[in-house]
């Protein structure tokens, strides 16, 4: 045999593993978007229907007349305006106001 010969073997042998790696790599890589994809479409669907439920109960149905239904309540709350903090001030007291105005 030729060291030529050998040398390309081995280098071929190299190439299709390196191949296979690179290939494995993919895979997983376009399985991940997949995911992120339908996990996304998944959270939309899921606020969707928490926004539709809650017209539902708006609509003077229960929670029970619902789940008689075969609805279940959704496990996430439907989006939104937050709500503000429930803090309330503390007034300074009056000497301390006074000096901050001097």
């Amino acid at each position: 045999m030729d060291i030529n010969d050998i040398a390309a073997k081995a280098a071929a042998k190299i190439d299709a593993a390196r191949d296979a790696k690179v290939d494995a790599v993919k895979t997983a890589a376009a399985s991940s978007v997949e995911l992120l994809e339908a996990a996304q479409l998944l959270a939309f669907a899921e606020q969707k229907y928490a926004k539709d439920y809650q017209a539902a109960l708006r609509a003077d149905w229960t929670e029970s007349d619902l789940r008689g239904f075969g609805l279940d309540a959704p496990t996430r709350k439907a989006g939104g305006r937050p709500r503000g903090a429930k803090t309330t001030r503390q007034a300074k007291p009056s000497h301390e106001a006074a000096r901050e105005k001097e």
